[in-house]
């Protein structure tokens, strides 16, 4: 047992350290023209922070900023610290609409790229920013379009190396928005290059469906969606498949939602029958429809199986979008999934925060009522290790003293535990269910849900880790009260196995399982 101890107060250090070197991105876009002031941001919720929009100059093909932009950009950085002065903050270039034929000019040639990468590299110093962004480029042109990107991933590589050797300064970060799916029309974005020059990619994993584009109410995030393979969790599947790891994908967010109006008010389900919208092209930001439904929502609903949020009105207003629940769930995936972290887009949409304090609070450190980042407390961490182990040596101690003695104690509950899990199981499955239940629970309106509860914990005791559900599942199953619930065997600890049969000539070793793989992230509800 001293062995024990001395070997766990050797291991706390780098168990301290490791812990906390782990990066995790809370990233947010903030657009020039949505006229939401700077200093208005709350850079304590995040770690990155992306300026947008550059351009590119169709004559010269450089980094080009518009007029009005040049103070907000400018001063950007400067003023996003001031709230957290360890924020990350880069510079974004769109490519898109007027922009589409200007870029892949500039990627055709290679002076044309040349310009373009030295002048995006010395404005982003200029102005403070950390790193550069290539947002809108999609797959669905012509290879040779996409052979090209990837020449330009390899010279703007080369070039940031090349700066940061000759200025002593930090490589600049390098990465780029992408599509959902890796390909698009059998054409498919440079993965090579990008796995290879990029430091991670921000996935758009939104804008699915639109009201101009279907006659019918869509998720327009879905993380999943059984129907289709418009779902975010098939996109990060098939870009892995591709070859991109997890680890180099960050999630994207949507902080705004669509509208439809609905052909059949009493038909409101994601896909049911809609004609046209109450705005321009439907969208809506988050504010504006948290203010929407506050004023005339009848209906505001939550659905697990494509982990989004919708409402609706008794004008037949139909308003799908992520809500707390939502953007929670999302970010529990993330995690899961092993990606780097999350991007919100985009960050002066959301209404006091409530989203960014949803998705920050369990990586949020709070000190009184002040949050701080992680990235500011791993320094403060790393001082307090000496004051840290010195207060737990002579705790662990009397801990490990504690132990032992409750050790007895424990084993004998756990009897009783395995009694009352054993005798749960067998009046399910003699359909008596309710006679494990507390007569007090027992009365019309509940007996149903009681019964899924049951149903469902026993299944968190399956002899085999495949069979237990994670957090993630069991939260679903609990939420959602017309999915199916698979049926439990019995126990993992029963003397009698449903298997005795197939697994009577087995060794031991064989038969039981180890508790591997299923551990899930806790997330505050």
């Amino acid at each position: 047992m001293l062995f024990n101890i001395i070997s766990l107060l050797l291991f706390l250090p780098s168990l301290a350290n490791s812990s906390e070197s782990q990066t995790w991105i809370k990233a947010g876009y903030w657009l020039s023209d949505s006229e939401f002031p700077v200093p208005k941001i709350d850079s304590s919720l995040f770690t990155h922070l992306i300026c947008a929009y550059a351009r590119i100059n169709s004559s010269t093909f450089e980094l080009s900023i518009l007029p009005p932009d040049e103070t907000r950009f400018s001063t950007f950085t400067d003023i996003v610290r001031l709230k957290n002065p360890t924020i990350i903050t880069l510079l974004s270039i769109w490519t898109q609409d007027s922009n589409f034929e200007t870029f892949f000019s500039m990627t055709s040639q290679p002076s044309h790229r040349s310009s373009f990468i030295e002048s995006s590299i010395q404005r982003a110093r200029l102005y403070g920013f950390d790193g550069l962004e290539l947002n809108g480029v999609k797959p669905g042109t012509s290879m040779n379009n996409m052979t090209d990107v990837g020449n330009l991933f390899d010279e703007w590589r080369s070039a940031i190396n090349r700066e940061s050797k000759n200025s002593t300064r930090s490589p600049l970060i390098l990465i780029m928005e992408g599509h959902y799916m890796p390909s698009q029309n059998t054409t498919s974005y440079p993965l090579d290059s990008i796995r290879r020059n990029l430091d991670w990619v921000n996935i758009r994993a939104y804008d699915y469906h639109s009201p101009t584009n279907e006659s019918f109410t869509g998720a327009h995030s879905a993380l999943y969606d059984p129907s289709s393979n418009l779902n975010t969790d098939y996109g990060i599947k098939e870009w892995i498949r591709r070859g991109l790891p997890a680890k180099q994908m960050v999630l994207g967010l949507a902080y705004y939602g669509y509208s439809w109006t609905l052909v059949d008010p009493t038909d409101n389900r994601i896909g049911s029958p809609a004609r046209g919208t109450i705005r321009e092209d439907g969208k809506m930001n988050y504010k504006y429809i948290r203010l929407f439904w506050k004023c005339y929502g009848e209906k505001v609903l939550y659905n697990s199986t494509y982990v989004t949020n919708y409402c609706v009105t008794s004008s037949s207003i139909w308003i799908c979008y992520d809500d707390v629940e939502a953007v929670r769930t999302k970010v529990s995936y993330a995690r899961e999934k092993g990606l780097l972290g999350y991007i919100v887009y985009h960050v002066p949409n959301d209404d006091n925060w409530v989203l960014s304090k949803a998705e920050s609070l369990k990586h949020t450190y709070h000190k009184g009522n002040k949050p701080t980042t992680a990235a500011q407390e791993e320094g403060k961490d790393q001082g307090n290790n000496q004051l840290l182990l010195a207060i737990l040596l002579p705790t662990i101690a009397a801990v490990t003293l504690l132990l032992g003695t409750l050790t007895w104690h424990l084993r004998r509950r756990l009897c009783k535990w395995k009694v009352l899990a054993m005798r749960a199981y067998e009046l399910w499955k003699d359909g008596k269910s309710m006679e494990f239940m507390d007569p007090l629970m027992d009365d019309t309106n509940s007996g149903c849900k009681l019964l899924r509860c049951m149903q469902v914990a026993l299944l968190c005791v399956q002899e085999k880790w495949e069979d237990r559900p994670t957090m993630l599942e069991v939260y679903s199953m609990l939420k959602n009260e017309i999915e199916d619930v698979s049926a439990p065997k019995r126990p993992a600890f029963s003397t009698k196995t449903d298997m005795d049969e197939e697994n009577h000539h087995k060794p031991r070793e064989e038969i039981c399982s180890a508790n591997f793989a299923t551990m899930s992230q806790v997330m505050p509800r």
